[in-house]
């Protein structure tokens, strides 16, 4: 299990929200109505270590 410091935590607050903002910009995308959270940004950060 990974522990995460409350700054590394804002930080990801900040790219979940940046994400979801490109997400929404996109109209091809926005659409679907797809949500960008906590989980999806660490599964991909994870995934190319």
């Amino acid at each position: 299990m990974i522990t995460l410091s409350d700054q590394a935590i804002a930080k990801l607050d900040q790219l979940v929200a940046e994400k979801q903002r490109k997400l929404n910009q996109n109209p091809e995308l926005a659409k679907y109505n797809l949500r960008v959270n906590k989980s999806n940004i660490l599964e991909a950060w994870l995934s190319h270590q």
